[in-house]
């Protein structure tokens, strides 16, 4: 399962996903793993959840973010929810080329299991109708 959170700047998105993330660990069978581009949101998240700040490894782009995503995959077949938050913000491209790359992360969250959860900044009048299916 993908969902994503679309909408303007300051309405609360990173807010919804912390909540949901914390709702998650306590609901758990498997492990959360909370992406963002800071460390800014680490403390309000519960201990039991991995925390990664991937502004301190090489991503930058779409295709080499997937590959990181992959990575933290394959070291652990016990995640069941991985929430990104800032998409856009991490990989450093428009919302408009990520058609490509949201059709890989349904491949992934289909094959290991794994519920998708992210954020993203943009205008309603411009959501990309691929969105459309994760909002």
């Amino acid at each position: 399962m993908i969902k994503v959170f679309y909408g303007e700047k300051g309405m609360g998105k990173s807010k919804m996903m912390v909540d949901m993330a914390n709702e998650h660990a306590d609901m758990r069978k498997g492990d959360v793993v909370f992406i963002d581009d800071s460390n800014d949101l680490m403390y309000q998240l519960k201990h039991e959840i991995r925390f990664t700040d991937v502004s301190v490894y090489p991503v930058n782009g779409a295709e080499k973010f997937f590959a990181f995503i992959c990575g933290i995959i394959s070291q652990n077949y016990d995640i069941e929810s991985i929430f990104i938050d800032g998409l856009t913000y991490i990989v450093k491209e428009d919302i408009m080329s990520l058609e490509g790359f949201f059709k890989e992360l349904k491949v992934q969250a289909e094959k290991y299991g794994i519920n998708f959860v992210l954020s993203i900044n943009g205008k309603a009048e411009n959501t990309p109708g691929f969105l459309n299916e994760y909002l």
